[in-house]
């Protein structure tokens, strides 16, 4: 077998499918990965997460999911606890789903999984398949992308505002405007001005511009997706509308954001715009 930093190293990177790893699956687990992520992603399959560990400290490997078992029967029933907190740790970036039994036998592994840092979860013959399965692990790169950003924007932003930034980046395509955001956090429109205008901060609805386009960045930066796709994934009304933001927050166009780092050309441009205004701006 190849070693473990060979398979998780990919070649190509610019124009590549997402990148799943495998880890300990037993032979029908892997078959219905197979099946259900065919053509969709890059699949590779690890035999153990100590092999696992072991690849992922190759710092040039790619990967973007990480789909382990609760516990790897033939690992001597080693729980993947302790591989998931490395991963959090080392590797924050890596969307984590736990492939768990339908039934409650691993009930207190579930729940130490979830306070590890695992993202979703999926169960053996009841949504490991197809649509379903697709669906979950856009959810767990979903809402790995957000915990991402929410610490790199969150010393930026006064904590007082962080509810607002949370709601922004777990709910993309749907807080896309100050009455959604308002909806998404169970308050009147007229308290998103009133928070940031306690702080004092940026008004709300540029707030609400900042966040997305730091969501928008770290997708430039850490995936091979187009603009087109972006957009549509976060809910712009079009790709040129997304194109037309990125220029009027940053200077730059899309293309020169991915190509300065991405999240962090984003933040810089983000405390520019604070460095040079009170925040005390006409809303």
């Amino acid at each position: 077998m190849a070693s473990a930093a060979g398979l998780l190293s990919v070649q190509g990177a610019a124009n590549r499918p997402p990148m799943v790893v495998a880890c300990a699956l037993n032979q029908q687990e892997r078959a219905r990965v197979i099946d259900a992520f065919r053509g969709r992603a890059a699949l590779r399959f690890i035999e153990s997460f100590d092999a696992l560990l072991d690849g992922l400290r190759d710092e040039v490997s790619i990967v973007d999911v990480v789909i382990l078992p609760a516990v790897d029967g033939r690992d001597g029933g080693a729980n993947a606890e302790r591989v998931v907190r490395r991963l959090v740790v080392e590797r924050p970036r890596i969307a984590i789903i736990a492939y768990c039994a339908p039934h409650g036998g691993y009930s207190s592994e579930i729940r130490a999984l979830a306070a590890a840092g695992v993202h979703q979860f999926v169960f053996a013959g009841v949504d490991d398949h197809g649509a379903m399965f697709r669906n979950i692990l856009a959810l767990a790169r979903q809402g790995c992308a957000a915990e991402w950003v929410m610490q790199q924007v969150g010393p930026i932003v006064p904590v007082q505002l962080h509810r607002m930034v949370e709601a922004i980046l777990t709910n993309p395509s749907r807080a896309t405007t100050l009455l959604e955001l308002a909806r998404a956090l169970g308050v009147h429109r007229k308290t998103l001005f009133n928070w940031c205008d306690r702080v004092p901060f940026l008004p709300p609805a540029e707030l609400l511009a900042w966040t997305r386009l730091a969501l928008v960045a770290y997708h430039l930066e850490n995936t091979a997706c187009t603009v087109e796709t972006i957009a549509l994934e976060l809910g712009y009304p079009s790709d040129t509308t997304l194109r037309n933001t990125i220029k009027r927050y940053t200077g730059l166009r899309a293309n020169d954001v991915r190509r300065r780092g991405g999240l962090r050309c984003v933040l810089e441009a983000m405390q520019r715009r604070l460095d040079g205004d009170n925040c005390a701006v006409a809303h």
